[in-house]
């Protein structure tokens, strides 16, 4: 039993719901996407090159974020620094930039007091 007229008013109503709806999952995968983004801004302006790995464990902590997602925040800054450049633009989602874009960030490296190693050099991060 259909309560409602499916005139064409209430058609349109049903589309705009939808599309509105499409929109704003769109623009909060990239807000989250951009958030990343300055998250790692932040954290490569306060720790250039040396001392990252004690500075990521202590804000994991701090911040209750794995050290892992914020590396996944500084390697997506390195490889763009103009976010404006990504490879699929403002379509892209914060799995998919890991899982096609970024590479595996740290292994443990049982020859060192170094926790992290960065898997492409074999250096401390």
């Amino acid at each position: 039993m259909d309560l409602v007229v499916k005139d064409e008013k209430y058609l349109l109503l049903v589309e705009q719901i939808k599309a509105t709806i499409s929109e704003a999952v769109h623009t909060s995968r990239w807000v989250l996407v951009e958030g990343y983004w300055l998250i790692g801004q932040l954290i490569r302006q306060d720790f250039p090159q040396r001392g990252i790995t004690k500075a990521l464990q202590g804000l994991a902590v701090d911040t209750q974020i794995s050290e892992r997602t914020l590396w996944y925040a500084v390697q997506f800054y390195d490889k763009y620094p103009d976010i404006q450049k990504l490879p699929e633009g403002k379509n892209i989602t914060w799995n998919k930039l890991i899982t096609k874009y970024l590479t595996e960030p740290k292994e443990i490296d049982d020859t060192c007091n170094h926790k992290w190693v960065c898997v492409k050099c074999k250096l401390q991060k």
